[in-house]
């Protein structure tokens, strides 16, 4: 038996499958969210997702905003990020401005936004998006999933969606890095997307 092993000589690289993220959620499913979150009459649950569709902060940056970073003067608030150990400003929507002044005179000022632990939110709100968004989906099909850390893409694309500048997005999205800031770019207006809607018209 003779056994043959052929060299080629073209490099084959087998490629990983590409798991980024790419899931955002629509207006239409940010309504059904919002329905679904109101009927648990959880105000802290509701408060949380509002902030998190309002500033795009993470989770851990979320439940960390005490009275005393609130300025409501000028709509904002002072947001710590845990993964680049700074802080940076974030801006308040009206519908989150509207649940904090229900709130507000009650707060002391060290009184967290959402008294909640992350554990909490965590296994009350997945339940809730996998009920909404994640039916027959694969565990592992990360690219399509919608998972709690979603809120932040989706506040992310969304302005993007509206023309943001993109360095403004990076500086919202409190990104370290430009390269971050730039998956959202396909979603801007000038993308080219309109170019060749009317290219052959």
């Amino acid at each position: 038996m003779i056994l043959l092993i052929i060299f080629s000589p073209y490099k084959i690289e087998l490629k990983k499958p590409n798991n980024k993220w790419e899931r955002f959620l629509e207006l239409i499913e940010i309504e059904l969210l919002r329905k679904e979150v109101a009927s648990k009459e959880d105000f802290a649950l509701e408060l949380f997702v509002e902030l998190a569709l309002s500033t795009g902060a993470r989770l851990e940056g979320i439940l960390n905003i005490k009275k005393k970073d609130l300025a409501l003067s000028t709509k904002s608030v002072t947001i710590s990020d845990f993964k680049t150990r700074s802080t940076y400003t974030g801006f308040l929507s009206k519908r989150a401005l509207e649940m904090i002044n229900q709130i507000y005179t009650a707060l002391s000022p060290n009184d967290f936004l959402v008294n909640k632990p992350k554990a909490t939110i965590q296994n009350v709100l997945q339940p809730l998006l996998n009920k909404l968004f994640n039916q027959n989906l694969d565990i592992s099909d990360a690219t399509n999933r919608v998972v709690v850390h979603t809120l932040r893409h989706t506040f992310a694309s969304h302005l993007a969606i509206k023309g943001t500048p993109i360095l403004t997005i990076k500086k919202l999205m409190n990104h370290s890095d430009i390269n971050h800031t730039l998956r959202y770019a396909k979603l801007m207006p000038d993308s080219g997307r309109e170019m060749v809607e009317m290219l052959y018209e």
